[in-house]
């Protein structure tokens, strides 16, 4: 999964890089990204889950 987040910055870079118009939709993938970042270490630090193994 944190490879998949990986690729979603890069393809914001890309974006920026070759498609500034598109500054919408790359801050919108940045936040999504950031997001499910943040799902996942709360997911894995929480004493109230399992420990899960994502």
């Amino acid at each position: 999964m944190e490879f998949l987040g990986f690729l979603a910055i890069l393809s914001v870079v890309g974006i920026l890089l070759f498609k500034p118009a598109l500054e919408k939709l790359a801050f919108s993938i940045f936040v999504g990204a950031w997001l499910v970042e943040l799902a996942m270490f709360v997911a894995h630090t929480s004493t109230l889950l399992p420990n899960m193994n994502l």
